[in-house]
């Protein structure tokens, strides 16, 4: 089924793209391993995003780069349960499709343990691939920089992804 089918069936006319970050080669390759067989996506800003981005204070906030509150604020607020978020890795390659099912939790234990991000929400995967056997865009989603990004209908992102079926890429 083609991303803009399933979100017509799910009455939205957006979703998210997220990138796979955090450096490069066994790295990336963990923290897909780790996503993919626990069923959540992450989000992190070391050693400034050190607890709950709910309880974090305005002064801790006001380290961040405005693009990253933007990003933490996305996460944490304006995502909710019935998303539908797209996992990308660069702009050229697809890793995942997955529902929202859970509210933003905050896990210390998984940064500290560098299993994953500390900031996790819970999904169901609609599609997910092995890492190095996931497929390439048909099109590269370019100038993509940040690690979360609302795609709304009528962009030139949504043009890109909303057609892709991938059980046929």
């Amino acid at each position: 089924m083609r991303l803009d089918e399933l979100l017509s069936k799910t009455g939205k006319d957006y979703f998210y793209i997220m990138h796979l970050s955090y450096g490069e080669g066994i790295h990336r390759e963990r923290l897909w391993n780790y996503a993919k067989d626990n069923n959540v996506i992450g989000l992190d800003y070391p050693r400034v995003v050190e607890k709950n981005w709910i309880r974090t204070r305005e002064e801790v906030r006001d380290l961040l780069p405005p693009i990253w509150r933007k990003q933490f604020d996305m996460f944490c607020y304006e995502m909710v349960i019935g998303d539908i978020v797209v996992i990308l890795e660069g702009w050229l390659s697809l890793l995942g499709i997955a529902e929202v099912l859970s509210s933003h939790r905050y896990r210390r234990e998984l940064s500290e343990t560098e299993m994953f991000f500390d900031h996790i929400r819970d999904v169901k995967w609609l599609k997910k691939y092995d890492f190095g056997e996931h497929p390439r865009l048909p099109h590269p989603v370019k100038g993509f920089l940040n690690t979360l990004h609302r795609v709304e209908r009528g962009t030139d992102r949504w043009r890109i992804l909303s057609t892709i079926d991938p059980e046929r890429i």
